[in-house]
């Protein structure tokens, strides 16, 4: 049999395995998302006209696409094993310089296993941290609230997951919206788990996200945010950055990802990358010594500097 029938034969059985996991509800695939996987078909090609026998090319080819199904099947499925009988904060994964564990012993703490809530606000609060574990689902920053934050999920699967702890001392608060122990939990569809948060536009914010599978759709015009850091898998990310705070900083770590960044035209914006088979659409901004700058950034009132880690993915930085 010629390895070409072989070839094909084993792309279709991968894309048709992909579709009958999706349509069970194994996996949740955006197929408009397909265009991502194309480094995987790449690789594909360049194992097909290697010189090497048709049992090893064959070979390789199944390791590929297995390793591939793997990916996409590990991203796509939320396990969560851990004992949540008692909860403590824990700041060992900040790598925000300006905050230090040690400045938040003696903090009270409320900890509600609830997926609709609000915090009241207090007019002390001057500095506000939030650290959001999001799962699979579809996240939106939409709007100002007369509370500290308001956090509301769309359908009862999801309100068994989240819960959320509160510290406040003087005029800080730190919010932490984790998740409750489960295991092997399967979100069928993501995007009909949908969080909407609200958060108050008085206080100085930083934002620490911690997403899987996930959509985010951030837009902070309204708010003085410092800082927003987002660790992500396979997810799409969609962030608006307002001049509310002079000197913002954007870190975003992901894999498979879909990055699009709004940034203000009067604002200067610095960008440093290291990606890999990254598509990378940058209107504006021209590249010195490695890094991507707008030509007001040196003189700007208000500066934004983003960095972006990233593997297969799509940036684009659009000045609004």
């Amino acid at each position: 049999m010629k390895f070409r029938n072989l070839f094909w034969g084993v792309i279709l059985i991968f894309i048709g395995t992909l579709a009958i996991f999706n349509n069970l509800d194994v996996i949740d695939f955006a197929w408009r998302k397909l265009w991502n996987l194309w480094p995987v078909f790449l690789m594909l090609w360049g194992i097909s006209i290697l010189p090497i026998k048709d049992g090893i090319r064959l070979g390789l080819v199944i390791i590929t696409l297995g390793l591939t199904m793997f990916y996409i099947t590990d991203q796509a499925v939320f396990t969560e094993t851990e004992d949540v009988s008692s909860y403590s904060w824990n700041n060992n994964d900040r790598d925000d310089e300006d905050y230090d564990e040690n400045e938040y012993t003696g903090y009270d703490t409320d900890t509600v296993n609830n997926a609709n809530f609000l915090i009241p606000f207090s007019e002390d609060i001057e500095t506000a941290v939030l650290r959001f574990d999001a799962v699979a689902g579809h996240y939106v920053l939409k709007g100002s609230t007369a509370n500290l934050l308001t956090f509301n999920l769309s359908d009862s699967d999801m309100a068994n997951i989240y819960r959320y702890s509160v510290k406040t001392q003087g005029n800080n608060a730190q919010v932490n919206i984790d998740t409750k122990k489960h295991t092997n939990l399967k979100l069928k569809n993501k995007n009909n788990h949908k969080g909407i948060l609200k958060l108050n536009d008085t206080p100085i914010w930083t934002i620490d996200i911690d997403a899987g599978a996930t959509d985010l759709d951030f837009n902070m015009e309204k708010f003085m945010v410092k800082k927003i850091s987002i660790d992500a898998g396979a997810a799409e990310i969609d962030v608006t950055v307002g001049e509310k705070y002079p000197d913002v900083k954007v870190s975003i770590d992901a894999g498979a990802a879909d990055i699009t960044i709004r940034v203000p035209k009067g604002s200067g914006c610095k960008i440093n990358m290291d990606t890999f088979l990254a598509d990378k659409t940058l209107n504006g901004f021209e590249k010195r010594d490695g890094k991507y700058i707008t030509s007001n950034y040196e003189n700007a009132e208000n500066t934004i500097y983003i960095d972006i880690n990233s593997a297969i993915s799509n940036i684009t930085v659009v000045r609004y």
